[in-house]
């Protein structure tokens, strides 16, 4: 059973070919040969794929943006939660399918460290549960990780509700972690020492792999700080203008080039949440995507900027993962700061 199905124009083959020798270079199987066998209807195929693969990876160009069975093939995957495209050209993709955030693979030649097929290949990583294919990152300080049978600690004590939005709670990995707290856009301090304990997230329980980063920074640099809080600052301004209200306190933390952290969180049905991301002044390009408990992609923003943003609307309560993905980085880290904004759902 193919783990991705690659939709492509059949003028764009060598560039599919392509992409699916490096999907398999990463371990996984990818179906793109859309032949259809004798006795069987186009759709039937096509749905029973679409059914089994977790991944539909869509090759937007000039011929496939035209071209109906891409569009159909698109649209199945959309449905389905499982759609993620990428731009062969600088043709935009059809209408209805621009607010999917895409990667950019018009430069790209088959190399592995490309960045925008790094962008691809994290997102299609995500979106099957396999494990990250680049080596281990060793943390530049020894800690040791809870056990991953730990008990996820509530936190509805330790953050009080605001009017109208229920409590959440950043859950951080296992290790010491920066708190940058705002008191309505007051001042923004590092909380050395402060620590924000719980369990490593379970791979097997939400489908999603344990990001491969190193132990989050215990205190943001004063540079980076001032940075980050004045990015949060013109957030939250932004946010209170269209009804949004923050929730919780930000998480800051320090990730070097290629290198992603997961942030379990607590949300609720009957409301609309916004997570913000910003960074350091050595930050490039940084990508946020969220999942449900299932491991299913429920926003994104991937692209090409340190400012990232996603909006979701969950259908139920329960445990969802924010991940942030560090792309491009002068330092080593980069610090960065994420942030929840909710509101009662329109």
């Amino acid at each position: 059973m193919a783990d991705v199905f690659i939709s492509y124009s059949r003028e764009d083959r060598a560039r599919a070919e392509q992409v699916a020798r490096g999907l398999s270079a990463m371990g996984l199987e990818a179906f793109w040969d859309t032949d259809i066998p004798p006795g069987q209807t186009w759709a039937d195929y096509i749905e029973g794929k679409l059914a089994q693969c977790k991944a539909v990876v869509v090759l937007w160009s000039e011929h496939s943006t035209k071209s109906q069975w891409v569009r159909e093939e698109a649209r199945m995957g959309r449905d389905k939660s499982k759609l993620i495209p990428a731009m062969l050209e600088a043709s935009p993709p059809p209408f209805g399918f621009g607010e999917v955030q895409a990667a950019d693979l018009s430069a790209w030649r088959g190399e592995p460290n490309h960045p925008e097929w790094a962008r691809l290949s994290a997102a299609v990583r995500n979106a099957v549960g396999a494990p990250e294919g680049s080596p281990a990152v060793t943390p530049q300080q020894s800690f040791a990780p809870p056990p991953a049978a730990a008990p996820v600690p509530s936190m509805a004590q330790q953050t009080a509700t605001r009017a109208g939005v229920p409590a959440w709670a950043w859950i951080a990995g296992g290790v010491v972690a920066a708190i940058l707290a705002i008191a309505v856009i007051g001042p923004m301090l590092s909380k050395q020492g402060q620590s924000a304990q719980q369990a490593v997230y379970d791979p097997q329980q939400a489908g999603q792999p344990v990001a491969n980063a190193p132990a989050q920074s215990g205190q943001v640099p004063p540079q980076s700080a001032q940075i980050l809080m004045q990015q949060l600052q013109q957030a939250e301004q932004a946010a209170a203008q269209q009804g949004f209200q923050r929730v919780g306190q930000p998480f800051a933390g320090g990730l070097t080039q290629g290198q992603s952290w997961n942030v379990p969180a607590q949300l609720f049905a009957g409301y609309e949440y916004r997570v913000l991301g910003v960074c350091d002044q050595s930050c490039r390009d940084m990508d946020i995507a969220v999942y449900d408990q299932s491991g299913a992609t429920i926003g994104q923003d991937n692209a090409n900027d340190d400012h990232p943003a996603v909006e979701m609307t969950p259908a139920v309560n329960g445990q969802f993962t924010i991940q942030a993905q560090m792309f491009q980085c002068s330092a080593q880290p980069c610090y960065y700061a994420l942030v929840l904004y909710g509101r009662a759902r329109q």
